[in-house]
């Protein structure tokens, strides 16, 4: 029985601290910088979320779906591809049917766009960025999203 409670409190405890992620901070310009390819970073700025996304799974990973992320409101700069999780938790993205998609951040609230965050995410740096102006060199995969002042 103790061998039973031992592992139940060893497994919520690594859940609990598995999902606290964190990254090196950065410059919202800087983000696709070649350095920041397969790191975890820490960036604040703005999802722009027009509330419906192509969202796709691949392979083991989670359904994913892919929102803008951009410097400011408004912003008429060339936006990160942010994917978010699929899903009714924390920092993840709600899809219910016939309903516009909307962000969670960390505690579970809804975001709205001009609610400004903080995500932790894992950059995927293009080895030939785009040259076209239309879209940024590397997209991030979210871990997590705080707001923020």
């Amino acid at each position: 029985m103790k061998n039973y409670l031992f592992l139940m409190i060893t497994g919520l405890c690594l859940l609990v601290t598995g999902c606290n992620y964190t990254g090196t901070p950065v410059e919202f310009a800087n983000t696709c910088n070649k350095e920041n390819d397969d790191k975890y970073i820490e960036v604040v700025g703005f999802f722009d979320n027009s509330g419906s996304a192509m969202c796709s799974k691949s392979g083991k990973e989670p359904m994913r779906c892919p929102i803008d992320f951009i410097d400011a409101v408004g912003s008429t700069k060339i936006p990160i591809r942010a994917y978010i999780d699929k899903g009714s938790g924390a920092s993840s993205i709600d899809a219910e049917k016939d309903k516009p998609l909307k962000i969670k951040d960390d505690k579970g609230e809804f975001i709205e766009n001009s609610t400004k965050v903080k995500i932790v995410a894992d950059v995927n740096v293009f080895d030939t960025p785009p040259t076209d102006g239309k879209m940024a060199g590397c997209f991030l995969t979210v871990k997590k999203i705080e707001k923020t002042q």
